[in-house]
């Protein structure tokens, strides 16, 4: 029998094809504002990161754009072909609020191991890492890099290969563009760099102390602070 494999759409996709529908129907049209985040998370019954996530989807496929805290704007007819093969990437990106929502629970178990298990070539890779932090130019790519490095040297610290495994799986969602468009939102609030590095010095102390209380709870808390800047940073609709 023809049967079909059952797939979960991503809420975030879900608001993406709404919009595009809303576009190809001649309802909105290019130049025309979008509502708030606060009514259209109301307007389409989702949660404000599943929008966020759909609202930086729509950027990335160059159908809306964002002007300096005045909103969002529609800027595109979808007259490119190409269309549906970008949206067929990008649902298949992992959610960057999904990924969060994982890693702070595994980030913090891997600190806690890595204060534990870490040896002394360990440390002097993570040490090398966070010098690079700090001297690297406040530039989003770079930092990017520079942070998906010193997050995999953790959980390879645990000497355990299944978590550096698991890690390199997460790791790769921060390279993805819908997970880098998100976060570059972040970059301009003031001292957002420097927060950055602090907090990393912090879980690389710690772990260099053999201090995995104190290590599992900087992952913690820095990782609940990238969470928060998703939601605050840069706000990508003005209220009404």
């Amino acid at each position: 029998m023809p049967f079909k494999k059952i797939q979960t759409e991503k809420v975030y996709m879900k608001i993406v094809k709404q919009v595009l529908d809303l576009i190809k129907e001649g309802k909105l049209k290019p130049g025309d504002k979008l509502p708030s985040e606060r009514i259209l998370t109301e307007k389409f019954g989702a949660s404000r990161p599943s929008l966020r996530e759909a609202l930086s989807a729509l950027e990335i496929l160059g159908v809306i754009e964002s002007r300096g805290g005045k909103g969002n704007f529609i800027k595109n007819d979808l007259k490119s072909p190409s269309y549906e093969e970008k949206i067929k990437e990008l649902g298949e990106e992992q959610s960057p609020f999904e990924l969060l929502e994982v890693r702070k629970v595994i980030e913090t178990e891997t600190a806690s191991l890595a204060a534990r298990r870490a040896t002394k070539e360990d440390i002097e890779n993570m040490e090398k890492l966070i010098n690079k932090i700090k001297e690297a130019p406040a530039e989003i790519s770079q930092a990017l890099d520079l942070d998906y490095e010193f997050h995999l040297s953790i959980a390879k610290a645990t000497h355990n290969s299944l978590f550096a495994q698991i890690m390199i799986y997460l790791m790769e969602g921060l390279r993805e563009n819908l997970w880098r468009n998100t976060i570059r939102k972040t970059w301009g609030i003031p001292g957002q760099p420097g927060r950055c590095i602090k907090e990393h010095t912090a879980i690389f102390n710690a772990i260099k102390n053999r201090d995995s209380k104190s290590a599992k709870e900087r992952m913690h808390e820095h990782l609940i602070g990238v969470e928060k800047d998703l939601l605050s940073g840069d706000e990508m609709v003005e209220e009404d």
